[in-house]
């Protein structure tokens, strides 16, 4: 199964993706992160080096690919030609490079081929993807409709049939992510709105990172001698009330299992794996709870 996530920056998306995964490994499947563009934030996130195109296992059961657009074209090429080395020697020439990074969708063409590929393979499952920022998403998830129409036989035909039908199944889903706050709640009902609109793939649940506790009751509280206490009980509960508020502005519109996941202190330089895996944990059971 395919597993999409988006969000807009900063909202934690990489962290769910990971802790998901790990969540999956702990229920004995064999999980694939597969994270799109020029990015590491999984080397980060599980403390390895050398992420590159070639999945590798990152944690016990888990595995990761970066997929640059370089080598999802030169992927594709083998497929065409059969022979790595001359992919390789076809991908690199000037020209044909140039006109690959200016044709409009191509990068987001082939890089659908190779999740279809990885899905049908099956050595890993689920597949979950750490799509870009929700502006590429959109563009990324809007194929199907670009390519209607556009080529109605031969090769270039029989891919785009195959990569927008990927989409299109009842497997694949997109999940939400976003934060309890009254601007990222607006972006949120935004990004899904457009999604509806496009109708391109299934989509699954809204996970809210970062929802603050329910702060202490200020009952007894002595206002001379604890006023920095109170002052710091009166930003919680403010920040909190907001939190609350967006929390059922997204529930109001969204009739989709909504998963909240509790705000922590940091301590530690590298992410918790186990913190990680709680939070991937409580997602899916969340996500599955109306499935």
């Amino acid at each position: 199964m395919l597993r999409l996530f988006t969000g807009k920056g900063g909202v934690g998306k990489s962290t769910l993706v990971a802790g998901v995964a790990l969540a999956c490994a702990e229920r004995g499947q064999r999980p694939l992160v597969v994270e799109l563009g020029h990015r590491a934030s999984m080397e980060g996130l599980f403390g390895v080096e050398g992420i590159g195109y070639a999945p590798r296992e990152v944690a016990p059961g888990v595995h990761a690919r970066n997929a640059e657009a370089r080598d999802a074209i030169e992927d594709y090429v083998v497929t065409q030609v059969k022979v790595r080395a001359l992919a390789r020697r076809i991908v690199q020439q000037k020209t044909l490079a140039g006109l690959l990074e200016a044709a409009p969708a191509v990068t987001e063409v082939v890089t659908l081929d190779m999740l279809d590929r990885v899905v049908r393979e099956g050595r890993f499952d689920p597949v979950l993807v750490d799509l870009d920022a929700t502006g590429h998403a959109k563009m990324f998830l809007s194929l199907p409709e670009v390519f209607a129409g556009l080529a109605r036989k031969g090769p270039l035909a029989t891919l785009l049939e195959r990569t927008t039908a990927l989409l299109r199944q009842a497997d694949t889903v997109l999940h939400l992510v976003g934060l309890p706050a009254p601007l990222p709640a607006q972006e949120l009902l935004e990004l899904d709105a457009a999604l509806q609109g496009q109708g391109a793939v299934r989509l699954g649940a809204v996970a809210l990172n970062r929802v603050p506790p329910t702060p202490p009751s200020r009952e007894g509280a002595d206002p001379v001698r604890h006023h920095v206490e109170l002052a710091l009980a009166e930003r919680a509960a403010r920040a909190h009330a907001q939190a609350e508020a967006a929390i059922a502005r997204i529930a109001g519109a969204i009739d989709r299992p909504l998963v909240q996941l509790p705000e922590v202190e940091r301590q530690h330089v590298q992410p918790d794996l186990e913190v990680m895996t709680g939070f991937g944990r409580r997602f899916l059971e969340g996500a599955e709870a109306r499935a």
